[in-house]
């Protein structure tokens, strides 16, 4: 969020955003549960289960925002996203179970801290959803900044409230250059890539077979639904 702040003061000067009492209040919510909720479920998630289904799932938003986009907001949903979709869900179900569809994928190691990661990823897809109207009365940048202010400082609370605060104290300065790097780098569609890899070289995880299957399709997917919606923003500027 700090990495926005000059870019967020130069667009509120060019472009001053009038919000009401109710707006503020929904871009509250909303950082509470895109900026909040989807961190603590990254974070719960990840420590159920591990980096290279963290990072697959989380990245899997874009399925579901195809998916919710339609319910919640009519947005135009066609043919080509809808197989792109379901063929995402497809990968997210085979790293969540691990391809065992039986009553034993309930005892499997990461069984819970997949749903988690898949809750989170829900949470930031209905998040991107809603704030779309914001962005197109805003702009981009606006409304994104004030729903990452409302919910670091719900994460603020969050970590005063539950003593966290003493392990950002003991972070080392090597520790406190990766949650910098982390905030400001993003690569999205390389992340399940470098996950896995990084996951393997680092933490000596080894996936199996469906969950790296899982991660060809959900990479496929996303891949398949950015092209769709870049084809139709082209055609469509205005959506």
């Amino acid at each position: 969020m700090l990495a926005l702040v000059p870019w967020y003061a130069r667009e509120a000067r060019r472009r001053p955003a009038h919000l009401s009492a109710g707006d503020a209040a929904v871009l509250a919510l909303l950082g509470l549960l895109g900026i909040a909720l989807f961190s603590f479920c990254l974070t719960a998630g990840v420590k159920m289960s591990n980096a290279s289904n963290g990072s697959l799932l989380t990245n899997s938003q874009p399925i579901f925002t195809t998916l919710l986009a339609p319910l919640i907001i009519n947005e135009e949903f066609t043919p080509l996203r809808l197989v792109g979709a379901l063929l995402g869900l497809a990968g997210v179900a085979l790293i969540v179970t691990g391809g065992r569809l039986s009553a034993a994928l309930f005892r499997q190691e990461y069984f819970l801290g997949n749903l988690v990661l898949t809750g989170g990823a829900v949470a930031i897809s209905v998040y991107t959803v809603l704030l779309k109207r914001f962005v197109i009365r805003f702009g981009g940048l606006i409304p994104t900044f004030l729903t990452m202010l409302a919910g670091s400082l719900f994460l603020a609370a969050a970590v005063l409230a539950t003593g966290s605060w003493r392990e950002l104290a003991a972070l080392s300065p090597a520790g406190w250059l990766l949650a910098l790097y982390v905030g400001v780098v993003g690569y999205k569609l390389l992340i399940p890539v470098f996950g896995i890899l990084l996951g393997f070289f680092l933490l000596a995880e080894r996936p199996a077979l469906p969950t790296l299957l899982g991660a060809a399709v959900v990479v496929g997917a996303v891949l398949l639904i950015q092209r769709t919606a870049g084809e139709q923003n082209r055609r469509n500027p205005a959506s």
